[in-house]
């Protein structure tokens, strides 16, 4: 079965297309009637695991209690914006609660303008679906919505900040650890802060995963001025923020919607955070990621297929070294019961560690069946242009291990 009819939207999920029946921890059971072992995790909106009991319970005690509205502010809303704003750690900050990370990316660059009076945007990174990140026609041309997309190359934003200086209002990039180097990052931000340009991180889909709040800072050496939060903050349900300076911030005091008072993803970011803080759910993220891909590697390496692993924490990537070779391996790891994100990023969450030798199994059951179709390969054989493209994939960007010519040549293409 594929999706309802009546949905237009093309959501693409592991194959076979199967619908959900339940879901617990680690495991979703499809309508085929088989567990499958997850790693797309909602695009990585699942830290906990499925259906967490301290999630569930804390909902349902809310609901029993009386105490959800959709009508005034609760108690719950103050202690989590303090909370968030602790754990960024960022002087005097401010904070707007928003449903999704499209909403909170939106709602900063709307700030941004607002306290700029300037309306250039300088993009790399995926920031959600909504018109203001539509690509331009040409490398380094402003879309409808006055948005240019850097691609994390540091060349390229250094560009954009020349031909529009005096014209920026914000530059945002969405900090990613898998394709990039820690001093591609920084470099990133030493020009935003050179050029005097109010920057955000936009951490919805690496903050609150590896560490409480953003990474960001310890990497660069210094604060953003605005970050946008989603998806580590309360295992699947919808909530976002955006959070930074509080004069920028005034500028959000207008930004409201329907729902703004719902408590149940309050109470469920609570919940999620507070186990992730009793719990050393952070660093048991990162070890759980690190320790998935190097037996990946392993694996890889005994079957001998053309397949690189990315990434050491908790997220990474599956790449062949063709398109051919990863639609095979995509399809028969979902033959083997594993439901994975096609060609983009997977993601552990603390349910991940109770799997684990069975998820390795049928990785290796997958690749075994797929090598009976593909020669032998080493990993070191897949090209860099092969490894740029799956960057592009993930990051919507080049990455850093190719040089600022070749890079461009090959953005050119992608586009």
């Amino acid at each position: 079965m594929d999706k309802p009819h009546s949905i237009v939207t093309d959501i693409y999920t592991a194959q076979p297309r199967l619908r959900a029946v339940c879901s617990r921890g680690a495991t979703v059971t499809l309508s085929d009637g088989k567990r499958y072992i997850d790693l797309m995790n909602g695009k990585g909106s699942v830290t906990l695991g499925h259906h967490h009991p301290e999630v569930n319970s804390a909902i349902t005690r809310h609901l029993r209690s009386g105490l959800a509205s959709a009508t005034c502010w609760s108690n719950h809303h103050e202690v989590l914006t303090n909370r968030i704003i602790d754990d960024v750690g960022m002087e005097e900050a401010r904070l707007a609660l928003f449903s999704t990370g499209t909403e909170a990316c939106r709602a900063a660059v709307q700030v941004a303008r607002q306290f700029t009076g300037r309306h250039v945007i300088a993009s790399a990174g995926y920031h959600g679906w909504g018109d203001y990140w539509a690509r331009s026609n040409n490398l380094l041309e402003a879309n409808s919505s006055g948005v240019i997309d850097f691609y994390f190359v540091p060349e390229l934003l250094e560009q954009v900040i020349e031909r529009h200086r005096g014209q920026m209002a914000l530059i945002i990039l969405s900090p990613d650890y898998v394709h990039l180097q820690p001093d591609t990052l920084r470099r990133l931000a030493q020009i935003a802060g050179n050029e005097g340009v109010l920057l955000c991180c936009d951490d919805v889909k690496q903050g609150y995963r590896s560490v409480r709040g953003s990474q960001f800072p310890r990497m660069v050496g210094f604060h953003a001025d605005l970050y946008t939060f989603a998806k580590g903050l309360a295992n699947g349900h919808r909530l976002s923020c955006l959070i930074g300076r509080s004069d920028v911030m005034a500028a959000a005091k207008e930004f409201t919607y329907t729902a703004y008072f719902d408590t149940i993803p309050i109470v469920a970011a609570l919940a999620t955070l507070e186990h992730m803080d009793r719990h050393n759910g952070y660093q048991r993220l990162v070890q759980c990621g690190a320790t998935l891909a190097a037996e990946l590697r392993n694996i890889v390496r005994r079957v001998e297929l053309p397949i690189m692993i990315y990434g050491d924490g908790p997220m990474l990537q599956i790449v062949g070294a063709s398109e051919t070779l990863d639609q095979a391996l995509y399809a028969n790891c979902a033959m083997a019961g594993l439901l994975l994100y096609e060609g983009d990023n997977q993601a552990v969450s603390l349910a991940t560690s109770e799997v684990l030798d069975e998820l390795l199994e049928r990785f290796e059951v997958a690749l075994t069946t797929t090598s009976r179709s593909f020669g032998r390969g080493d990993p070191a054989s897949i090209s860099r242009k092969r490894r740029f493209q799956a960057a592009f994939r993930m990051i919507d960007g080049a990455n850093d291990v190719v040089p600022f010519e070749e890079a461009i040549r090959w953005l050119k293409e992608e586009r």
